[in-house]
């Protein structure tokens, strides 16, 4: 049976494995936690518990970059992989504890540690993955039941044993996750939670990345500053006003905060029976959101002013007034693309002025530790007295930390893209790279989709199908458009 080797064991590397012990191949999955669950390890299963203050390194050992009480801001109907339904009972929005049970539970079905049908390396770093001179590179390729040939080589280190391993496999999937390396502001490089105003007696505030978030109770009575427009941003500054005496939320644009529960109004079929002409649906936000209105037409890879007008226009009948009339107000330039955060409780805690909201760009720190923003807004002595700066700005991806400097020149690697990092054809593959598939990797990775890139790439490497080479080019240049 011929091996191939899974980076991560998350989300996405278990249903890589998954597909791939279907179509007659061994996956080997390579885990740098001693839990599998990926960002969906709960932070009380991780090796260390980052505080306040002290940096994540990225060389230590892992750490969950979840929150104690966070709830995923879609449903479990988009959070679930196509034949493994949630049990009964489970939240609509599960925790953080709850989707980590759910992975597990996920594994222990499929995934049976029997080394003749699936290992786990758990606790191994992998450093390097190479392709081999003899590797076929013809995008045909495929590993046969009976293929002994070796494609790529994986050097890993064992964490417990600080001992290095090498081994060849027939094939890789890359399965570690975009939400690796925080990313931090570019002038908080040279700033240290040390700087103080001597005179003044003032000390500048402590920077951390949202990852090392972990609870309230850690900013009790502190003035804190949340930096960022995203989910983690506006849901971290809604949390952490339960203890903080001041918060103040800083975005560099409006975005279009969505409840997790979204009212639709419908007409009556028959209005004159029920003497009503509307009904109500209530659906999770996800479900409204990914409702195709009309047959595919095939991908978007270029957002025209007039596409992000239309999608302005959706978005506000789905949010409401409540928005419009709070100190937050809606996104201006409908020009540019949507930008949209879940939250349930963010905008009534800025109508209630437990949040201060405004819009701008953190871009340094004085020395008397007051923020200085770029930005229009008024913002008086809001940015003074902070203890605490919460850092909601994003990651930047790894795959420079082991992949071959040949294999990232192939796939015209970009360290500095948040968002799409790769040239891929369905996100997954490179003709140029038989035998190698990308699995979750891009921003904001659905199960159902990592699904049906798992089934592609267990399909291609069994040889159970193949891609034409104007197929292969054509998925090629729609994602160099869309980059």
């Amino acid at each position: 049976m011929i091996d191939v080797a899974i980076i991560g064991a998350g989300s996405a590397g278990l249903v890589a494995a998954r597909h791939l012990i279907s179509a007659g191949l061994r996956p080997v999955l390579f885990e740098a936690a001693k839990t599998i669950g990926g960002a969906w390890t709960p932070s009380s299963a991780v090796l260390q518990t980052p505080s306040p203050g002290n940096k994540q390194n990225d060389d230590d050992q892992p750490a969950s970059k979840m929150w104690s009480g966070m709830r995923t801001n879609l449903s479990k109907y988009t959070c679930q992989f196509t034949d493994f339904p949630w049990p009964e009972g489970t939240s609509t929005f599960p925790t953080v504890e709850e989707m980590h049970d759910y992975l597990q539970s996920y594994s222990d079905t499929f995934l049976q540690d029997d080394p003749s049908s699936c290992e786990f390396l758990m606790q191994c770093r992998v450093t390097n993955v190479e392709q081999l001179q003899s590797c076929n590179t013809a995008a045909s390729a495929a590993l046969g039941p009976d293929d002994e040939e070796a494609n790529y080589k994986v050097e890993w280190l064992d964490i417990d044993t600080q001992t290095t391993h090498c081994r060849d496999f027939g094939g890789v999937v890359i399965a570690s996750g975009f939400f690796h390396t925080p990313c931090m502001p570019s002038f908080l490089n040279d700033h240290t939670n040390s700087n103080n105003d001597e005179s003044s007696g003032k000390t500048a505030p402590q920077t951390i990345h949202s990852s090392q978030y972990r609870t309230h109770n850690h900013f009790k009575d502190k003035n804190v500053a949340v930096v960022g427009g995203s989910f983690s941003s506006l849901e971290i500054a809604t949390d952490v006003s339960k203890s903080a005496a001041r918060v103040v939320s800083i975005v560099p644009s409006i975005p279009w905060v969505i409840p997790r529960w979204i009212y639709k109004f419908h007409p009556l079929l028959s209005p004159e029976v029920v003497g009503n002409t509307k009904t109500i649906t209530i659906l999770p936000s996800d479900l409204a959101l990914y409702q195709r209105t009309q047959p595919f037409q095939g991908e978007v890879t270029e957002l025209t002013p007039e596409i992000c007008q239309e999608r302005h226009l959706y978005v506000q009948s789905l949010v409401g007034r409540k928005q419009r009339s709070s100190p937050l107000g809606e996104p201006t330039n409908w020009n540019e693309p949507t930008i949209i955060a879940i939250s349930d409780e963010y905008v009534d805690l800025v109508n209630e002025e437990k949040i201060k909201a405004i819009q701008g760009r953190l871009v340094g720190i004085d020395d008397d530790g007051r923020l200085q923003l770029d930005t229009n807004c008024d913002t008086s002595d809001a940015l003074s007295d902070i203890d605490y700066v919460i850092c909601a700005t994003g990651y930047k991806p790894n795959l420079h930390n082991f992949l071959s400097s040949e294999i990232l020149s192939t796939l015209d690697y970009d360290h500095e893209d948040k968002f799409s990092p790769l040239t891929l054809a369905y996100n997954t593959l490179h003709p140029s790279l038989p035998n190698l598939a990308f699995c979750g990797l891009y921003k904001g990775p659905y199960m159902g989709v990592m699904d049906l890139q798992a089934q592609l790439a267990a399909k291609l490497m069994s040889g159970s199908m193949s891609i034409e080479d104007e197929a292969y080019k054509s998925a090629l240049k729609t994602s160099e458009t869309m980059r």
